[in-house]
């Protein structure tokens, strides 16, 4: 009994506790990475990681830089989840670094019963890279208010900077802790930080402007919302509970918003925990609001709600009497990500499972030829990593623009015959393909033509009392390369009218056709059609072949002046 009991208190010891943990934590990890589907933007980052650049059209370039280094060393799934494995468990650590908890097991508990960290910290999308540097400048933060030296102030704008290339949404962080401290913006050493930071994000933004600026547009303007829902503030409250832990994350968010800090990282910590938290949920009123966006809030709320809980301990019991189910819930979607089965029905989209069927269906059926999707770089992609085969991703007006706008698979295309496949619904084309994951139509192109990596340049209409508008464009052809064979196929021009909601786009043909001898610009005044509402949001589009026009131009406003 003396040597069972001597056992177990060497188990309970801190340090033993805290080897288990990680090795276990880390042998999961890679176990769920090596055995796991991608995930759809998973592949779409590691097409990223393919052409390797100091920017993309979604996102800054750390995700891809990672993956490409984890699929150097290792194949398949687990080398592009390799190192976010590692940083994932490194981020643990880091926070307990930070934490300082002396109640070893409460840290544990409270992370154990954060679902989002055991199955979203394998995963090569940004939010762990953006995790693991946000908590790296909180240390960074923390040394430079205790030293104030030359040193420190270089380590956080080092890592200012790489929490820039890792996700945008990492300015928040660094403006908050600005708000819950304004004084620091006085010292000699903080406008050194700002140099210094700035000097090495400077290469991405300079990628944005030579690219003009389509991040900044994206999120800015090119996203199209529909009429607000209070489902999207309903959503958007409970997604925040689900991430602080599925069970317990009423408890966690309370705990860590009750303690305000007891000093400038804590209250730094704090005012980024309520600041974001309260500008998505303001932002929730006029669009839908993603719930990991707000995934860099996992470090404040893991060391605040440490910070009350271990002082509170008839309230910390609730984290160890739920902690059983949270790692049921969580043992079970390990299981379920990891088997390959046949996706449900009643499961709109099944991300993870049979992905290698699937690709091999498609590339039956295109039988030798190039592939290409419509309105979907996520099938694009994932297709590229299962089927070994580059794939295209053509966007046309019912969708978005995406980094495949810029990459030169497009011009590789041009001329050539090509298999096109396209989801059920708004098609015209004839044939199909029955996939484990879906049916899609699909048809051969005698001659591929398209112009998505074209920029009509233009600026916002005004309409006049007859319902015309005049219009003048500029072709923008830039370093995209665009054959001279392909555009002098003269692509029929466009409009496309953007209404409220979910409506179908009016799509208006102008009755012009462009190509590379069209010269500098182009004018003309264009009939519009009986329009009811006083705005829209507009886009021009090119059409070829005998597909639907692409995405030719950021959105513009469109004012109807009478209100006709």
């Amino acid at each position: 009994m003396k040597a069972l009991s001597a056992a177990v208190g060497r188990f309970y010891n801190p340090n033993t506790l805290r080897f288990v943990f990680y090795a276990a934590w880390l042998l999961v990890a890679l176990i769920q990475a090596a055995g796991t589907g991608l995930f759809d933007d998973e592949a779409y980052y590691w097409v990223y990681s393919r052409f390797l650049d100091w920017g993309y059209f979604d996102h800054p370039p750390m995700i891809a830089v990672l993956i490409r280094l984890g699929t150097a060393i290792l194949p398949g799934e687990l080398g592009l989840r390799f190192f976010i494995v590692l940083m994932g468990t490194a981020t643990i650590g880091l926070v307990e670094y930070l934490t300082q908890p002396k109640d070893i097991r409460l840290f544990f508990a409270i992370i154990l019963n954060m679902a989002v960290l055991q199955i979203g910290g394998m995963l090569a999308v940004p939010d762990i890279p953006l995790l693991f540097f946000t908590v790296l400048f909180f240390i960074c933060y923390q040394r430079f208010e205790a030293k104030n030296d030359f040193t420190s102030a270089l380590a956080l704008a080092l890592v200012i900077a790489l929490l820039l290339y890792s996700k945008y949404h990492g300015i928040l962080i660094i403006f908050f802790t600005i708000l819950s401290n304004p004084v620091i913006l006085t010292r000699w050493k903080s406008l050194l930080i700002i140099a210094v930071s700035v000097g090495l994000f400077m290469p991405h933004v300079i990628w944005q402007i030579l690219h003009g600026l389509p991040s900044v547009n994206y999120h800015l303007f090119e996203r199209l919302s529909p009429p607000y829902k209070i489902l999207f503030t309903a959503d958007y409250v409970l997604a925040q509970l689900l991430i602080a832990g599925p069970l317990v994350g009423w408890l966690i968010i309370w705990a860590a918003l009750k303690n305000k800090g007891t000093n400038k990282t804590e209250k730094a910590m704090h005012w980024s925990l309520v600041g974001t938290y309260l500008l998505f949920f303001l932002s929730s009123f006029r669009s839908r609001t993603e719930a990991n966006w707000t995934i860099p809030l996992m470090a404040p709320l893991i060391v605040l709600s440490y910070r009350h809980l271990s002082q509170n301990m008839n309230k910390a019991k609730w984290i160890y009497r739920l902690l059983p189910y949270s790692i049921a819930i969580v043992l079970f979607l390990r299981i379920y990500m990891i088997l390959d089965i046949k996706p449900f029905k009643f499961i709109p989209k099944d991300e993870f499972h049979q992905n290698n069927a699937w690709a091999a269906a498609i590339k039956k059926k295109a039988n030798g030829l190039p592939v290409v999707f419509t309105n979907s770089y996520q099938r694009a992609s994932k297709y590229w990593f299962y089927a070994g085969d580059t794939s295209f991703s053509l966007n046309t007006y019912r969708y978005r623009r995406n980094n495949y706008n810029f990459w030169p698979m497009e011009e590789q295309l041009q001329g050539r015959r090509a298999m096109v496949f396209e989801s059920m619904g708004n098609s015209s084309l004839k044939d199909s393909v029955q996939t484990p994951k879906m049916q899609l139509v699909s048809a051969t192109t005698g001659v591929f033509v398209s112009f998505g990596a074209v920029d009509l340049v233009g600026e916002n209409l005004q309409v006049d009392d007859q319902g015309s508008v005049n219009v003048s464009l500029e072709p923008v052809y830039g370093n995209r390369q665009i054959s001279e064979r392909a555009m002098a196929q003269k692509p029929a021009l466009f409009l496309i009218i953007y209404r409220s909601g979910k409506q179908e786009p009016i799509l208006v043909s102008t009755g012009r056709v462009i190509g590379h001898d069209s010269g500098y610009r182009f004018s003309f005044r264009l009939k519009l059609p009986p329009l009811k509402e006083k705005k829209y949001t507009i886009r021009w589009g090119l059409k070829g072949s005998f597909l639907e026009p692409t995405i030719n131009s950021r959105t513009y406003s469109l004012t109807l002046s009478t209100g006709k």
